[in-house]
């Protein structure tokens, strides 16, 4: 790459500004030599001044699979710290954005696809401060230039267009993380050296297989209107977008440096160590910013498993809950101590307790159990229902229909999760059709009666609104079945050929979240 030296023109000097930071709302500098507040991500007044190195373009395609937050972070290059997202303002720019909506949990999987095409990038050489500006001495010059300036200016910025496309596999322990890499590995998806077609075929077999609750999420920048590909072709689209023309480029990158790194700025060090005690040097587990994610993944935990609480009717788990109001509360002190460092960055700190970390990690729990089998022993088994993955996907019966003559010749039940819908059909095309019996979300089977002998002869399905399908004759013995009280019927499972031979309800039941750690 060539590069050119440019001279940045003399500003005029004028007083520090202050300004209200609390109304602010986090956002990535807009220009070189701007100041910038690392901790809460607030792009401010400019205080510097140099001379400007120009690189050239530059164009990049990446693949990556991370196990935890910060190595998703850097596979995205994400320049602001995690706790700007996180924080008390939110905001951020487009890829901390990005990263917000993967909604990642403590035990998650996360490939990503990542090209990126850089029109060019801005470094500064020779910094000083303004003409007019000058170093702060005292205690209160410092916390006047830091609400003006900032804790750092920005030494870097790249213009370009970026695409990335995340998959997110949301395993619930640790063992079935390792289960899940290990899995990855054996499919050719973990450790990727050469991104190419064949990677589409295999990403695509693996998502359509996997049992884990899985995500897909994209985004682009740099083109105003762009036209994004389906899941099925992201790899050529990321391996052709650094052809594409961008024709809205945007600051795709940044890089900032602590005042205390300009030459004869003078004592800043309690702002600075102030600062390494938020958000650490890189990545750096002893900071603040890490227990901030440590609470967040532990949240969109809960956060989850409240949701599929609340899609099979609702379960009142006493310790999650006490465990998301220490989360909240904790969450709540570190963006305290945040503002805090904004009122007053020279000011010592002091760890937070965040007893809401001592717990581990939830993951879902349930006990299953059935009805009896009504019917005969013939034809083939069936077994519609897989728990564990239907749980983590929302999945329920959602339509029912049944053909019926003298018996029941045929279930059909139309299922329907967060992935899409489907309809399994049990026996054979005798008897009439009966009508479509929908169910509305928050609605599921109560009870199941009818009469049954070497084959189900009768076969009546209620919902808990009270609305019914059934059909079929008056052979058999009678049956009667109410689905318990905290259970819910998933599907079904039983045995068919030409008819309904055989068949019963499949149940779960929430018990209390386990932890680990």
């Amino acid at each position: 790459m060539e590069a050119n030296t440019t001279t940045q023109s003399t500003v005029t000097a004028t007083p520090i500004p202050e300004v209200a930071l609390a109304t602010n709302i986090a956002r990535s500098p807009s220009q070189i030599f701007q100041g910038y507040e690392s901790v809460n991500g607030l792009s401010l007044s400019t205080a510097t001044t140099g001379n400007v190195v120009t690189e050239g373009a530059a164009s990049t395609v990446n693949y990556s699979v991370s196990i935890d937050s910060e190595s998703l972070s850097q596979s995205l290059e994400i320049d602001q710290s995690l706790s700007v997202g996180f924080g008390p303002f939110g905001g951020g720019d487009e890829k901390m954005k990005f990263f917000q909506s993967l909604n990642v949990t403590t035990y998650s999987v996360t490939i990503l696809v990542f090209a990126r095409h850089s029109i060019g990038t801005s470094n500064v050489v020779d910094i000083a401060l303004k003409s007019g500006v000058s170093a702060p001495t005292t205690n209160q010059e410092m916390i006047s230039f830091f609400r003006g300036y900032g804790d750092a200016y920005t030494s870097s910025i790249t213009q370009g267009g970026e695409y990335y496309a995340a998959y997110t596999f949301y395993s619930q322990t640790k063992e079935e993380q390792s289960s899940l890499v290990v899995d990855m590995k054996a499919k050719g998806i973990f450790d990727v050296v050469t991104v190419d077609a064949s990677l589409q075929t295999k990403l695509n077999s693996y998502v359509s297989s996997t049992r884990t609750r899985v995500s897909f999420n994209q985004s682009v920048t740099g083109i105003r209107n762009p036209t994004l590909p389906d899941a099925d072709h992201i790899i050529d689209y990321a391996l052709a977008f650094p052809s594409l023309s961008l024709d809205a480029p945007a600051i795709i990158g940044f890089e900032t440096t602590g005042y205390e790194h300009v030459p004869g700025f003078g004592n800043f060090q309690p702002i600075a160590a102030n600062r390494t005690y938020f958000i650490g040097q890189n990545t750096d587990d002893g900071c603040l910013t890490t227990k901030l994610v440590d609470i967040v993944e532990l949240q969109d935990q809960i956060t989850w498993i409240k949701s599929v609480y609340d899609f099979y009717g609702g379960y009142t788990d006493t310790q999650l809950n006490q465990v998301a109001d220490q989360a909240n509360a904790n969450r709540n002190t570190i963006c305290n101590q945040m503002q805090a460092y904004q009122n007053d960055p020279t000011q010592s700190f002091t760890p937070p307790t965040l007893p809401s970390l001592q717990y581990g990690t939830p993951s879902l729990a349930y006990t299953l159990s059935a009805s009896p089998m009504w019917g005969g022993t013939g034809g083939a088994s069936f077994d519609d229902v897989d728990v564990t993955s239907w749980l983590q996907n929302k999945t329920a019966v959602s339509a029912l229909q049944l053909r019926t003559g003298s018996r029941v010749d045929k279930l059909i039940v139309t299922y329907k999760s967060i992935q899409g819908q489907w309809v399994d059909e049990h026996g054979g095309n005798g008897g009439s059709t009966s009508n479509v019996l929908t169910l509305l979300p928050g609605q599921f089977i109560s009870r199941l009666n009818g009469r049954s002998g070497s084959r189900v002869d009768q076969c009546n399905i209620t919902l808990t609104d009270g609305r019914a399908v059934g059909g079929g004759g008056s052979g058999g013995s009678a049956y009667d079945w109410t689905v318990p009280t905290g259970a819910f019927v998933m599907g079904f499972s039983g045995r068919c050929g030409s008819e309904l031979d055989a068949v019963q309800g499949i149940c779960a039941s929430f018990s209390p979240a386990k932890w680990h750690q």
